[in-house]
């Protein structure tokens, strides 16, 4: 019987095959294990199929197997009453909580406690709570995906801050789009975001990537190598590229390998990578897939743009990990085969 294919074109799976980025994963941990801690909070973003959650998941795991408290929250819940209702249902706590006599039954959580009156502020309510842990030696590690600029992240994130203030043993780890953290970090009340440090993640490495894919098909040095340069290092494309040749039975890029590749990228990723962008960035990501050198000038006079207005979109871009400076006033496309995704929309939009 065939081995199940060992990649995978789900987003926020841990693949069977996957490649760790050692060094940002080592960059969080220490912070958050060192006494005192020089960070409480990172944010990690990158363009959507990155790994961003995936690298999430990597670090809950690490904290999980060591004893601490985890807790996953969605932004799309009340963050706050989130929390705390997770961290009642926690089997070691539950006891904690009630020889504490901590009555939540006011938000839905836990039973009414006879004599006791009921907490009736959510602040209140997280405060008493991290009160408790701390009192028991316990550290608490939040986890938010996608993180959005929304009344109930700020909000959660306002009560974050005097969390913090008051020395509670509580960490953040938040993913999300480069343009949605900077705009929730830019909120006037929430300073301390801005300060926070961000972890762009980098691309695969591509020895690492040529091992992985030798590992697997068992190609030759070429072959492998060849493959690894395709998804320039793109987490996503790594696996889509790997999922393609292992259900082709090929480990090489085919000409059907490759036309497969351009579809899947454009279906599952670029597709809604393009819809995202504003009308004045698609403008220059065309003039970038229509230039031969990449050359700021002449993208730059292409679409008739005036240099400080087109640095402020360039840096912008490059931030969100869609292009990147490739020599003095030059840039090129960091997502493999993205330029043809591009020219084939200004193709669409011409006909």
């Amino acid at each position: 019987m065939r081995q199940g294919n060992p990649f995978t074109l789900n987003f926020g799976v841990e693949p069977a095959n996957y490649i760790s980025r050692k060094s940002q994963t080592d960059e969080v941990i220490q912070a958050f294990t060192s006494e005192p801690s020089p960070s409480h909070v990172f944010m990690i973003t990158g363009v959507r199929g990155t790994g961003k959650t995936v690298f999430l998941s990597e670090i809950e795991d690490y904290f999980q197997e060591r004893d601490w408290i985890v807790c996953d929250l969605s932004i799309e819940s009340d963050l706050l009453l989130s929390l705390a209702s997770k961290l009642y249902n926690v089997n070691r706590l539950y006891s904690i909580f009630t020889k504490a006599k901590l009555n939540l039954s006011f938000f839905g959580i836990g039973l009414d406690i006879s004599g006791v009156p009921p907490v009736t502020d959510i602040e209140t309510a997280v405060e008493r709570m991290m009160d408790i842990l701390r009192q028991h030696d316990q550290k608490l590690l939040i986890a938010i995906d996608e993180a959005v600029n929304s009344q109930s992240m700020r909000k959660f994130a306002s009560e974050f801050q005097l969390l913090l203030r008051k020395r509670f043993p509580v960490y953040l780890l938040m993913t999300g789009l480069y343009e949605n953290l900077y705009d929730l970090q830019n909120e006037k009340t929430l300073t301390f975001l801005f300060r926070a440090p961000k972890i762009f993640l980098p691309p695969l490495d591509s020895i690492a990537m040529m091992d992985s894919y030798q590992e697997i098909f068992h190609n030759s040095v070429h072959d492998a190598r060849a493959m690894a340069q395709l998804t320039k290092g793109y987490s996503y494309a790594y696996q889509v590229l790997g999922y393609l040749c292992w259900e082709s039975g090929s480990g090489s890029v085919t000409d059907d390998v490759l036309s497969r590749f351009d579809v899947f990228m454009d279906e599952y990723v670029y597709s809604k990578i393009w819809s995202e962008q504003s009308p004045v960035k698609q403008k220059i990501l065309t003039a970038l897939a229509d230039s031969e050198s990449g050359n700021v000038t002449e993208i730059r006079q292409c679409i008739q743009m005036p240099p400080s207005e087109f640095s402020v979109y360039r840096q912008r871009l490059i931030r969100q990990g869609l292009v990147q400076s490739s020599g003095y006033g030059h840039i090129a496309f960091t997502l493999p085969r993205f330029e043809i995704f591009v020219r084939n929309q200004s193709h669409f939009v011409d006909e």
